[in-house]
């Protein structure tokens, strides 16, 4: 299955906002630019389908009046979403619409037919629910649900719903933006089943990973693949606390007789590691998404980090933002780059409507994506 397009509609800075995604996707745009907006608009649906509601997802954004666009007053935000899973095509838009003391949630999924009107699968509104069934009598089973929750993430664990692999499948996104001073911290090893958005459980993340049943094959992977990129760790030696039980872990650096601990490690190498397990640690992910891989990271080292997103969008969808025209310079194909800018009336995003026409161009030339991005001006 595939995530196909995003239509956003007042959620934050994305007033009207719509774009297409392929395997690999990088967003660039300046600070305050939108491209984290976009993220957090596909996180936001992926934590309503863990929770089953939107209520925590919401508040940890603190509510729907700081959610919604600010240029105007928005009485309600909207997100649609559309999907390829091997030939079936689906729409998925979760509207939150402000009430009284809150807000309520209009969900709808339409399954797409060509030359045929789309068929109705789900919908919920303020807690009134219904959705298509092939065991229910009159094909639908109605539900009376919280007018936050998540209708789909219901309607997914019936066995008898067409459209089951969805929530499945947006519920295994994972979003990704690592913090040194979060990295350095030792964590629970039962803190391990999938790494936190800002890396918070690395530790034990690669530790449950290390005793993997492939034979840490994953653990394997990502320490070598850092290695590659930044030259260190030689070793990545985990180890529990004998104190607290907590799982920290010690690396070996060239030329040094003592290893390094954890709290001691570059930023750099810290955030490689999150970012390496991300794309290589997560097997049940099915959508990635990094901020700003080029954080902390010398310049030099992006060309082999982006060999690596590339062999990762093989296995599964990866969204990246970056301010980088450098990382751009790193990956030549013009499909892949969305430039994202702020204007008065929200955030823009623009593909290169003949990007095969681009990539000819810069081979010829000798120019790099970035090059050609800098000189468009992609962030004016």
């Amino acid at each position: 299955m595939k995530l196909t397009t995003l239509q956003a509609d007042r959620y934050r800075s994305l007033k009207h906002v719509g774009t297409s995604f392929g395997g690999l996707n990088v967003l660039i745009g300046t600070n305050a630019s939108g491209k984290s907006n976009v993220l957090d608009a596909l996180r936001f649906l992926s934590e309503g389908v863990r929770a089953k509601d939107f209520a925590d997802s919401v508040a940890d954004r603190g509510g729907i009046v700081h959610l919604a666009w600010k240029g105007e007053a928005a009485d309600e935000i909207s997100i649609e979403t559309h999907y390829e899973d091997e030939g079936e095509r689906y729409a998925w838009t979760v509207s939150l619409r402000r009430v009284t003391g809150g807000f309520a949630t209009w969900e709808r999924l339409y399954q797409i037919h060509d030359g045929d009107p789309p068929g109705h699968l789900l919908e919920a509104n303020a807690g009134k629910a219904w959705w298509y069934s092939t065991q229910a009598k009159s094909n639908r089973v109605n539900l009376a649900l919280a007018p936050t929750a998540c209708a789909l993430a219901v309607a997914s664990a019936d066995e008898s719903f067409p459209a089951r692999r969805l929530g499945a499948f947006v519920q295994r996104w994972g979003f990704f933006d690592p913090s040194p001073p979060l990295l350095r911290r030792a964590s629970n090893a039962s803190d391990a089943d999938r790494l936190d958005t800002f890396g918070r459980n690395l530790a034990a993340r690669l530790y449950a990973l290390q005793k993997g049943p492939d034979g840490g094959e994953a653990f394997n992977r990502i320490v070598m693949a850092t290695r590659r990129v930044l030259g260190l760790p030689e070793q990545l030696l985990l180890r529990v606390s004998d104190i607290d039980g907590r799982v920290y872990f010690v690396q070996r650096e060239p030329g040094l007789s003592y290893n390094v601990h954890q709290v001691g490690a570059s930023s750099g190498t810290l955030r490689m590691l999150a970012m390496m397990t991300a794309l290589f640690g997560e097997e049940d992910a099915s959508l990635v998404g990094v901020e700003e891989p080029e954080n902390h990271v010398h310049p030099s080292a992006l060309r082999a980090f982006a060999e690596y997103l590339r062999d990762a969008s093989e296995r599964v969808q990866i969204l990246v933002t970056t301010h980088s025209p450098l990382l751009l310079d790193c990956l030549p194909k013009a499909e892949e780059v969305a430039v994202v800018r702020r204007t008065q009336d929200g955030t823009t995003i623009e593909r290169e409507q003949h990007p095969e026409a681009i990539d000819a161009a810069l081979d010829a030339s000798g120019f790099g994506l970035g090059e050609f991005y800098e000189t468009k001006g992609f962030g004016a």
